[in-house]
């Protein structure tokens, strides 16, 4: 069995991509680039895709199932999208419609609750990134729900924050091993795991 003791945090390179993905993604939803930046979302997206999931490999190897997990699903996410932008944009099929993309994003706010609970475990920084990654997807869905542009809007601003959220600990995971000390704090967790007793060990 390899020794992978040594080996790089891969969240510290996802969250660099996911940072770079989605603020400039956000900047289009919200209106700030306006909707001609497609040739430059679409190849990024799929290239944050990749990345994501390859960030997912390296956290099964190195045994850490919350970095394996988020990133794997969070790399379908960016590579769907893309597919989709790129096949409609080369009319290879029709743009999805208004209800399957409620559904698409229905289900990575589903998905994003529970790695938001896995969340509290960690740091404060992670824990605003990926809280505010719940509200984006939250936001979208109701915005197709209850045909309200205004609140698609409101995610790509708030996506902006997040992705600079993801900067900010992308950051951290670099200046602070490379100096070793705290250069950029991370804030603490919001919750404790609790060992099992005796008695639900023996149940």
């Amino acid at each position: 069995m390899s020794d992978n003791s040594n080996m790089a945090d891969p969240s510290t390179v996802g969250l660099a991509a996911y940072g770079l993905g989605l603020f400039c993604l956000a900047c289009v939803v919200a209106g700030i680039a306006g909707a001609a930046p497609m040739a430059l979302i679409i190849p990024l997206t799929l290239f944050v895709g990749v990345v994501h999931l390859f960030v997912g490999a390296v956290g099964f190897k190195k045994g850490e199932l919350f970095t394996a997990l988020a990133f794997k699903i969070y790399g379908i996410f960016w590579l769907t999208f893309g597919i989709m932008q790129l096949g409609a944009s080369l009319k290879w099929f029709a743009p999805p419609g208004d209800t399957i993309m409620m559904i698409f994003y229905l289900a990575f706010t589903i998905f994003t609750t529970y790695v938001f609970i896995g969340t509290l475990l960690t740091c404060t920084a992670v824990i605003l990134t990926i809280g505010s990654l719940w509200i984006i997807f939250a936001l979208l869905t109701l915005s197709i729900y209850l045909s309200n542009p205004a609140l698609a809007t409101y995610a790509g601003y708030l996506g902006i924050y997040s992705a600079l959220n993801g900067f900010y600990v992308s950051a951290g995971g670099l200046l602070n091993t490379m100096y070793g000390r705290a250069v950029l704090p991370m804030g603490s967790a919001w919750a404790s795991a609790t060992p099992p007793s005796d008695q639900s060990r023996s149940v």
